[in-house]
């Protein structure tokens, strides 16, 4: 590292940034559209927070070192702390004199997360003993400089355990509203069988011999009956008007006679 803050060789900027500061050797700086595939951030929010001066201007549409460290340490904090007040807390750390690289800051927080990670103490004391163990070969002739750079990345690393945690509530909270809108199946209840008891039919009491002989008598007459009914021609029973009028006035005769003729005859004189 340059007089901005001594690192030596092997520390953290040798992870973090070191994959990008390679880019940045062969072509001299990236477009827009490489920012955006390096971060993962939209073009238009990036330009966004060029506008609003978040992030130096590109120097001839290339954006350097300087420019990247800081999007990446935005993107980091974002979701955790608000853009105005990230601005706020790079300018805490470099605002009075360049204390340190923005780029090396970005390596102090990934290789502070990695080992916060593995520590068993997440507590704020665990973490800055993480953090002294990782900015112990920081120097700088300005006594505050370690102080300030102490503070600013306690700060950063919990925000991003925020995010993480945040992210993961998120994730649990859409499976669980997944689950909602499609339930699965739950069984249905056992009901038991209700046990009916047996229904005792009473029997008909027997009818005398004699009215069932009447019954059947009766309907032997009716069926023969209709049968006789189907057998005769429909002629037989349609008259023409004028002769039916005829007849009908002989028939009134007659019924003033008495004869042993039936009735049916006496009615219908084509019988």
């Amino acid at each position: 590292m340059d007089s901005i803050g001594k690192v030596t060789p092997g520390g953290p900027d040798d992870k973090g940034f070191a994959k990008i500061e390679i880019l940045l050797e062969a072509t001299g700086g990236l477009t827009l559209s490489q920012v955006c595939a390096v971060t993962g951030l939209e073009g238009s929010t990036i330009q966004n927070w060029v506008k609003r001066g978040w992030v130096e201007h590109p120097v001839g549409k290339k954006y350097e070192e300087i420019h990247i460290a800081r999007i990446l340490i935005i993107n980091a904090l974002k979701e955790c702390i608000k853009l105005e007040h990230i601005a706020m807390l790079m300018n805490f750390v470099n605002g009075r004199d360049a204390i340190i690289k923005e780029s090396t800051l970005y390596n102090y927080l990934c290789e502070a997360l990695k080992q916060s990670g593995q520590s068993d103490d997440h507590s704020k004391s665990g973490v800055e003993t993480v953090i002294n163990n990782v900015i112990k070969d920081y120097s700088d002739p300005n006594p505050d400089s370690r102080i300030r750079i102490r503070k600013a990345l306690t700060l950063m690393i919990f925000a991003c355990v925020c995010t993480d945690v945040k992210r993961r509530v998120d994730a649990m909270m859409g499976q669980i509203l997944i689950e909602l809108d499609d339930p699965k199946p739950k069984p249905k209840p056992v009901v038991p069988i209700p046990v009916v008891e047996p229904v005792k039919i009473e029997e008909p009491e027997e009818e005398p011999v004699e009215v069932l002989e009447d019954i059947i008598e009766t309907r032997k007459t009716v069926s023969q009956a209709l049968r006789e009914w189907d057998i005769s021609s429909v002629e037989k029973i349609i008259i023409d008007h004028d002769e039916g009028s005829r007849n009908t006035a002989m028939a009134e005769e007659d019924d003033k006679k008495p004869s042993s003729k039936p009735w049916y005859v006496r009615k219908n004189p084509k019988l």
